[in-house]
């Protein structure tokens, strides 16, 4: 019972550092990106999915669109971070068909500050 609750307290202790210090490893650079389009007798309608990351941050980006004999649509969304721990939060979507049009956008970003993205967690814990 004692080697038990030892070990849940050294793995406890070293979880936090280890976690925090593997954010050093992950420097290469890593991307992905998916196109896609159909066409048929309804309509059309096209999608992009990609995502990178690298030294300087990591980025999302998804797009689609779509046209019917009913109407057409479009939709986005952006996603960004810096290594400096700013981000970036865009999502917009658009439709127009007989009965009308709508659009609708939601953004929201922050300042990542002097002191990067563990700034603020490393300064709660007293670091």
């Amino acid at each position: 019972m004692r080697t038990t609750i030892r070990r849940t307290m050294i793995a406890s202790a070293l979880a936090l550092p280890l976690a925090l210090g593997t954010a050093g490893f992950a420097s290469a650079d890593t991307g992905y990106d998916e196109q896609s389009s159909m066409v048929g007798p309804d309509g059309a309608s096209t999608s992009s999915v990609s995502a990178q990351t690298g030294e300087n941050g990591s980025s999302f980006e998804h797009s689609s669109t779509g046209a019917t004999s009913d109407g057409a649509w479009s939709e986005s969304t952006e996603a960004n971070a810096d290594a400096n721990g700013g981000t970036s939060f865009e999502h917009n979507s658009n439709s127009a068909s007989g009965d009308g049009a709508s659009s609708h956008s939601v953004t929201s970003n922050t300042d990542g500050g002097p002191g990067g993205p563990l700034s603020g967690v490393l300064g709660g814990l007293g670091l």
